[in-house]
């Protein structure tokens, strides 16, 4: 993986990454049934038309996409977009369409959607505030923007924080830069006012991923884990103790 110059911002390219691997090699499987729930949820009455940004090989792209009649997959990374549309095709999902886009030029796409989608892709987002002027402008008044971010006010963060570990800041309002390159994690309130002052307000939020940890999934297993999220996902939101966090924001104005 590197990272690519852009004429204003950086961008995260996995040019040099498996990432099918990653999930299917990894022990990710509770990740992804996690997010999966969670993506359900939130998009259970979707319709009209649907940006995925950041769609990776499209992963998740069967969740969403049977409810809508129009699907634009994008991602940054050229292998990726090409693995989209294998796994499109293989799924028969013939109202998806798979490009390379970068996320800070969505404008590129030449219309605007019902909804946009966006998992796994904030941690690599440095202008957050850029980024969401993009989504604002691409969707449709009273459009839906469904996306997940790395929350750094996480139960477990915090315990590291109370042990006194290095570079460990989950109160801090600021976004924490974890190890070299492009990797954020975000305190929720941040999340929250560039959201409001973007021009969305937020409608729903899932503490996903709550049980994030080598031991628990070895021990119990991804179907207890699971049955558990859930039930907890939505009560539990919050109060913000997963390491990852889904949002449904709604537009309802232009970013001032």
């Amino acid at each position: 993986m590197y990272i690519m110059n852009t004429a204003k911002h950086e961008v995260f390219d996995y040019d040099r990454v498996d990432y099918q691997a990653f999930w299917q090699n990894f022990d990710r499987e509770y990740e992804d049934a996690a997010e999966r729930i969670a993506l359900r949820r939130l998009t259970d009455d979707m319709q009209g038309s649907c940006l995925e940004i950041g769609g990776g090989f499209g992963r998740l792209v069967n969740e969403y996409a049977p409810r809508c009649h129009q699907v634009l997959l994008t991602d940054y990374t050229a292998h990726l977009v090409e693995q989209a549309r294998q796994r499109v095709a293989e799924l028969g999902l013939s109202n998806v369409e798979c490009r390379r886009l970068n996320l800070y030029d969505l404008g590129e796409c030449g219309r605007q959607f019902d909804n946009a989608v966006c998992v796994r892709v904030m941690h690599h987002v440095e202008d957050v505030p850029a980024f969401f002027q993009q989504v604002n402008m691409i969707l449709q008044p009273g459009g839906y923007f469904i996306f997940e971010y790395a929350n750094k006010k996480n139960f477990l963060e915090i315990a590291r924080w109370l042990l006194r570990r290095p570079n460990i800041a989950p109160f801090a309002y600021a976004p924490s830069q974890r190890g070299s390159g492009i990797f954020y994690n975000f305190h929720p309130r941040y999340i929250r006012d560039l959201l409001l002052q973007n021009g969305f307000v937020i409608e729903q939020e899932l503490a996903v991923s709550l049980f994030r940890n080598r031991w628990l999934k070895k021990f119990f297993g991804k179907e207890a884990l699971c049955w558990l999220e859930k039930r907890l996902q939505k009560p539990l939101a919050a109060l913000h103790p997963s390491p990852s966090v889904f949002i449904k924001a709604r537009k309802v104005c232009r970013p001032d």
